[in-house]
């Protein structure tokens, strides 16, 4: 027997007691009583409701500041948010009226999603008892936290400028993946990353965890970088005439830093060290066979039809990018030119620490293996980054065990990929 039946026999039966003066009592008590009773089981209710109102409130911002992590326009946070509402609204079957305003509040440079939610459930007599029903109020802010180091970016803002064909994989598991337009992934495709966001779509393969669209651009951080022209060059003839030639079997070379404006070959088993410096290349460094090129502390610029030609069967690519100067940070880069992309077949590059810069062009990665895995860290920023089957490119994001610096605008140093958890906030 419940606790509610057993005190209204108790009731009850006190009522029917003889002596008439508690009857008459108990009778005109009776429906103040039974008022009593039945308004503290709707107060239950209506406490009942609040609390899942305040749960619903607590989800709704917390979705809210999630879709703001990913650096959306604030009114667009709010209507995705307000959608959620509506949806768990309409699921809610004989539940309160509710209505929804909220907001973004920017509060020492960090935008916090507000959710208030108010309630009315219906009362006594028609709502005379408390007037107009009962109204309760909830609210709820939350937002995002750790931020997200920035490591691959493509600056183009039309197209599919992120694009995985099958079994191709970017591995960033510590970082993000931005696009400024489309992520396109075909079949088995993968990307991992801390965060993966694009500004149009992201569609297609496996991306884990699941991306985010409707993202704001993020700029080009080295749009103002400028790099000197290696048009001063003198003429050795069209095309890739006349190269240098690194070919002994079991030799080490070195290569001072400035200006190569002749083709540089590196074949059969030698080495090529570039000494510490800037290099900025007129014509194609190319490596046949199980030719190596390394360096430490150096920055290496491809103008015009200087491709990195990696393509020998056991080649071999170690670089470190610059510790200080006008590139520090920066391991490679091309920004125009007749063919301005950059080529790296995965299993030729062992490490390529530092950023890998082109303005104009794709950055391009095939072949078999993993490139970049012996790097602590690397960034990609690229008008866009095409992946072919089975190439993979591993994105490492170990900077505080670098010498090398990171530059500002990506990896740690921007505020572009916004947080990847979120909380509630007072």
């Amino acid at each position: 027997m419940s606790g509610f039946t057993e005190l209204w026999r108790r009731v009850t039966g006190f009522a029917r007691h003889e002596g008439g003066q508690v009857a008459l009592i108990f009778a005109l008590g009776l429906p103040a009583l039974a008022t009593l009773v039945a308004g503290a089981i709707d107060l239950n209710r209506v406490v009942a409701d609040q609390s899942r109102l305040q749960d619903m409130a607590d989800a709704a911002a917390l979705a809210g500041a999630a879709e703001l992590a990913f650096a959306v326009n604030s009114n667009v946070a709010v209507q995705r948010m307000g959608g959620r509402v509506e949806t768990e609204i309409t699921e809610w079957a004989n539940g309160p009226k509710i209505t929804e305003m909220s907001r973004v509040i920017d509060k020492d440079g960090q935008r916090i999603m507000e959710v208030r939610l108010n309630g009315v459930s219906p009362s006594f007599f028609m709502n005379l008892l408390p007037p107009g029903g009962w109204k309760y109020s909830v609210v709820s802010r939350a937002v995002s936290v750790a931020q997200t180091p920035l490591c691959v970016l493509g600056t183009g803002t039309s197209g599919q400028m992120i694009y995985l064909v099958n079994n191709s994989n970017i591995k960033a598991p510590d970082c993000g993946v931005h696009s400024n337009a489309d992520i396109r992934v075909l079949g088995a495709g993968r990307i991992e990353g801390r965060r993966i966001q694009a500004v149009l779509s992201a569609t297609g393969g496996i991306m884990t965890p699941s991306p985010g669209d409707g993202a704001a651009p993020i700029a080009d951080p080295f749009s103002a970088m400028s790099f000197p022209s290696t048009d001063s060059c003198p003429f050795y003839g069209n095309g890739q005439a006349n190269p240098v030639i690194y070919e002994v079997n079991g030799s080490t070379s070195y290569l001072e830093p400035g200006i190569h404006c002749r083709p540089i070959i590196v074949k059969n088993q030698a080495t090529l060290v570039l000494r510490p410096g800037d290099h900025f290349f007129r014509k194609s460094v190319t490596l046949q066979g199980n030719g190596r090129l390394e360096g430490e502390d150096v920055f290496l610029f491809f103008d015009h039809g200087s491709d990195p030609l990696f393509g020998g069967i056991r080649a071999k690519v170690n670089l470190s990018g610059r510790k200080r100067g006008p590139y520090a940070g920066m391991v490679m880069a091309t920004i125009g030119g007749n063919t301005p992309d950059i080529i790296l077949p995965g299993s030729v590059v062992e490490r390529l620490l530092g950023v890998v810069y082109v303005r104009n062009g794709f950055l391009n990665v095939n072949g078999s293996g993993v490139a970049a895995e012996d790097s602590a860290w690397t960034v990609i920023v690229a008008k866009g980054i095409r992946l072919q089957s089975p190439a993979t490119i591993r994105i490492n994001a170990d900077y505080e065990n670098s010498d090398v610096p990171v530059p500002n605008g990506v990896g740690p140093n921007t505020e572009g990929m916004g947080g990847d958890r979120t909380q509630l906030v007072n």
